[in-house]
């Protein structure tokens, strides 16, 4: 099992088209710009929260299409920890191209930039800190196995991690798992549980079964198990729902 080294972190190419002459990548033409938004050269940097990629930088259901027809302003849904490549950023609104190199607008809050973010995931339940110290244990939080984290920042023994709610954390370095297998699971886990909570549970429970047939492991198990519930009253033990 892969750990996260101390001393490096994984640095990831941003996935770019050819920059205009300005050395800024240029604004598609009759595309709306977000006010306040500035081309920046591009960027990589990952989704933080699952959001909506819009056509425009509004919270607008439907906004005008080429034909003066209105149209859906969503795009696609990006989830936790997707890889984005940032064009242009506002306060409030980034315009992105996303994996599969469609360009739209996500909100800004979404957005964990900074270079050298490294994917990890817990193989047990993890400890938080408040502050990289021993003594800044916050007994009232926890990271749950399996969790998607996004680490930010190093300072051993400690590394701070952006989780999918709530501030930043401080976990201790050798708790974290950054092999490729245990963050696929982290990753399907996200969708999944995305999926539960939006009404879905059928499809959440297929991206369950995925990760395990994909990736077998306690983690994946887990999810599984997870997703499925606890049994029905009255059923026999192993029984499934």
């Amino acid at each position: 099992m892969k750990r996260l080294a101390l001393a490096s972190a994984l640095l990831f190419a941003a996935c770019s088209r050819s920059p205009s002459p300005s050395g800024q990548p240029a604004q598609p033409a009759g595309e709306p710009r977000a006010a306040g938004a500035a081309p920046v050269a591009p960027a990589a940097a990952y989704v933080s929260a699952a959001t909506l990629l819009r056509r425009e930088a509004t919270d607008a259901g439907r906004v005008k299409g080429p034909g003066g027809k209105e149209i859906s302003n969503a795009l696609a849904t990006l989830q936790r920890g997707e890889r984005i490549t940032v064009l242009e950023a506002g306060e409030d609104w980034a315009r992105v191209r996303a994996s599969d190199d469609r360009e739209g607008w996500i909100r800004r809050s979404a957005v964990l930039e900074g270079d050298g973010v490294v994917e990890a995931t817990v193989l047990a339940a993890a400890d938080v800190f408040d502050r990289p110290d021993l003594l800044a244990a916050n007994a009232k939080r926890r990271i749950e196995p399996g969790t998607l984290l996004l680490v930010v920042k190093a300072k051993p023994p400690f590394s701070e991690v952006n989780v999918s709610s709530g501030p930043n954390a401080w976990v201790l370095t050798d708790r974290l798992a950054t092999g490729e297998a245990d963050v696929s699971v982290a990753k399907l886990g996200e969708k999944a549980r995305w999926l539960a909570r939006n009404g879905k549970p059928e499809e959440a429970g297929q991206i369950a079964a995925l990760a395990l047939q994909t990736f077998p492991g306690p983690l994946a198990e887990a999810l599984v198990a997870e997703l499925a519930g606890p049994p029905a009253e009255g059923a026999a033990p192993g029984q499934e729902r």
